[in-house]
């Protein structure tokens, strides 16, 4: 884009942060220019035609004017370098900016909802202009030339915050499309549906708030990890010839493009601890070369010279993938234990087969329990003569 490779030097390296601030500094700056001088003309045009709907459409370019200058203040204080204070950075401020900018369209959606009933009670004749009609045309044009520009920079850089702007923006080329047909409907007919608009127009800056506060909450509070994002740190680590699997994945988000990750590497027991060391060394700075995610990863130990525990680990991977597929079995281990023989002093051998079992988060807790209990039970007919004994853990893949 033209106004990009302008403004933004280094614009494709969008991993930095001083990269990330002139993106929104450039988003910024337009939208403030561009519905600053809308709101303007829509007011005087509003004005001149008496039309609330035209008035509301300028009410809500002005508070547009607002969402820009958090956007530029946000993508600034968001690029802030780490401190003692705040050692992941600030980048969660991205977050903060987005709940603000809800926040300011549900505020324009009531005002604009209050004045469109109050005009539904005590309608009044709509005066045609020829500059109402110009003015919504161009209006739309320009929303629709923002809508793509903020739907691409905040692709470019990941950023939430400017996919809201873009779908506000594309929210207000509807807003100005019905705004326009209300002026024509009753120029054509004499008809005034002016409250009607208004209030169609209200519920659209509602439910685009709420959805843009649903968002930025979910950031806040914690979504699930990226599938793609976890499938990528997964293959990095299983491409290393002697890991044997990897499990336990957790990415903790701390802002956009400020990620970490923790993961549990399986290799031999055999092994040396300076080997191991080495592979997990090679293995969390691939992943920090490749996706800028830094790593803790913990060493599970496996045991392949136990043709028992790879025997068990075989049926009860078979079993789960067969009966039991969105559930993920690890850590598996056996633990050699007796059991006291009935009616004598004698005792027994009784292995325990210990493994944790992964459950997606959508499985509630007391469902986890029955489907653990009924693993247990098909395990140990499987397996005669051991016992068994599972853990439960949930996964943070979404």
């Amino acid at each position: 884009m033209f106004l990009l490779k302008l403004f933004v030097k280094d614009y494709k390296n969008t991993d930095s942060p001083a990269v990330r601030e002139k993106y929104g500094t450039l988003s910024g700056v337009c939208g403030l220019i561009l519905n600053m001088l809308l709101s303007v003309l829509k007011f005087m045009v509003g004005a001149m035609a008496n039309s609330v709907a035209i008035t509301a459409d300028a009410f809500n370019n002005l508070t547009d004017c607002l969402t820009s200058i958090l956007t530029i203040l946000g993508f600034r204080w968001s690029a802030k370098p780490a401190d003692r204070e705040h050692p992941f950075g600030h980048a969660r401020i991205e977050y903060l900016i987005s709940l603000a900018v809800a926040g300011i369209i549900l505020v324009t959606g009531y005002e604009v909802m209050r004045s469109s009933i109050n005009k539904i009670i005590h309608p009044e004749p709509l005066y045609f202009t020829v500059w109402a009609i110009v003015v919504m045309v161009f209006s739309m044009v320009v929303k629709l030339w923002m809508m793509r520009f903020n739907k691409k920079l905040g692709a470019a850089i990941n950023s939430n915050t400017l996919i809201a702007v873009g779908l506000d923006s594309r929210n207000d080329v509807l807003i100005s499309g019905v705004t326009l047909f209300s002026v024509l409907f009753a120029l054509l007919t004499g008809i005034t549906v002016d409250g009607f608009v208004g209030a169609l127009l209200a519920l659209v800056f509602l439910r685009s708030g709420f959805n843009v506060a649903k968002e930025a909450l979910g950031r806040i509070i914690g979504n699930p990890n990226s599938e793609d994002m976890a499938a990528d740190i997964k293959k990095i680590a299983r491409s290393f010839d002697r890991v044997l699997g990897v499990h336990d994945l957790v990415i903790h988000s701390y802002g956009p493009g400020r990620d970490m990750a923790s993961l549990h590497v399986e290799v031999s027991m055999d092994m040396s601890l300076a080997d191991a060391h080495d592979i997990v060394e090679k293995v969390g700075q691939a992943v920090l070369e490749q996706l800028g995610i830094p790593m803790v990863i913990q060493l599970t130990p496996i045991n392949l010279a136990d043709e028992r525990l790879q025997h068990v680990i075989n049926v009860i991977q078979n079993l789960v993938a067969k009966e039991y597929p969105a559930l993920h079995p690890n850590e598996f281990r056996i633990i050699d234990t007796t059991k006291p023989v009935k009616g004598s002093l004698d005792t027994m051998p009784k292995p325990v087969i210990v493994f944790d079992l992964e459950f997606p988060l959508e499985i509630a807790r007391d469902d986890a329990l029955m489907l653990r209990d009924a693993i247990t039970q098909d395990v140990v007919k499987l397996l005669p003569g051991y016992d068994c004994d599972v853990n439960i853990e949930y996964g943070y893949v979404g």
